[in-house]
């Protein structure tokens, strides 16, 4: 097995490195510390979703018994504890994994307490939880936080992702999502422009690429729009894939060739209309998908 410690052994007895850091990655080496941060991550934010999702399921299932204003009430001191919780770790000054995550699960329990409120009450109070989320997230420098403040934008601005609302209104849904999508652009640069330091940017990125791959998905629904969708689609696989390049980012690559090839084989499926042909080309083009990601992962890997 490929080792570096004898390089690492030797870097640390010319005084290169420091032994307690020559002694951390010798460790790593051999393997005698693994790092499990990203496994941890994981399972902290399964947590989340599942506390969140226990909630929902108790909530449905015992409406009746509970009354709506015990239930607003109970998820509102949940989410009020959570904040609580982050204000407190913050004040101390001792940071962990799964603070953030408290953080986020008492913004997903606001969310869903205003989510309640506006059903139940017919209360209007989404852009007012945008705004909050936002606040929050800079105050606390959350990017989970942000994207749950992204969410309530789209949210607001009335893109849903139901089979009969995204077909049955495709070029409105659409033009939702192009204007979601500019938002979070200028919502990126401006906090480029006056946050040297931010640590927002790749989240901007990510959620406005996506929901402007979302919109031009819309377009694919009806016939009268799909040549355009397909068109809109290319050329924005052809920039995200420019940026992905130029900033070293992978996963926008990534989007580029699957998001492109999406609208290529729709195009090519509209055009042809032959089943067994359009079955060959289907085939043709799954295959050459896999192996330019794979030449794609391999080539951004060696470049790193």
């Amino acid at each position: 097995m490929f080792s570096l410690e004898p390089e690492l052994s030797r870097l640390r007895d010319e005084g290169v490195l420091a032994p307690a850091a020559a002694d951390a990655l010798i460790a790593r080496q051999r393997r005698d510390v693994v790092n499990l941060y990203a496994e941890l991550r994981a399972l902290t934010w399964g947590g989340v979703m599942l506390i969140v999702t226990g909630i929902g399921i108790v909530v449905s299932k015992h409406l009746d018994e509970i009354g709506p204003l015990a239930i607003a009430t109970a998820i509102g001191l949940a989410s009020l504890a959570c904040y609580a919780y982050a204000l407190w770790r913050r004040r101390v000054a001792r940071e962990s994994l799964v603070d953030d995550y408290i953080l986020l699960l008492g913004a997903l329990l606001a969310s869903a307490d205003v989510g309640y409120i506006e059903y139940v009450w017919n209360q209007r109070f989404l852009l007012p939880l945008v705004v909050f989320h936002a606040v929050t997230a800079y105050f606390f420098r959350s990017r989970l936080v942000l994207s749950v403040a992204i969410g309530a934008l789209a949210t607001w601005l009335g893109l849903e992702r139901r089979a009969d609302f995204l077909w049955g209104e495709t070029t409105a849904n659409a033009n939702r999502a192009f204007l979601c999508a500019a938002i979070v652009f200028a919502w990126r640069f401006l906090d480029q422009r006056f946050r040297s330091s931010t640590i927002f940017t790749r989240v901007f990125d990510h959620f406005a690429t996506n929901v402007a791959f979302f919109g031009a998905l819309c377009l694919l629904g009806r016939s009268e729009t799909r040549l355009v969708g397909c068109a809109i689609g290319v050329l924005f696989a052809i920039g995200c894939a420019w940026f992905g390049v130029r900033v070293r980012e992978e996963l926008f690559v990534i989007y580029a060739w699957v998001y492109g090839t999406i609208y290529v084989d729709v195009f090519m499926v509209d055009a042809v209309r032959e089943e067994v042909l359009i079955f060959f080309y289907l085939v043709i083009s799954t295959i050459a998908a896999i192996v330019g990601l794979f030449v794609i992962h391999s080539k951004m890997r060696r470049n790193e």
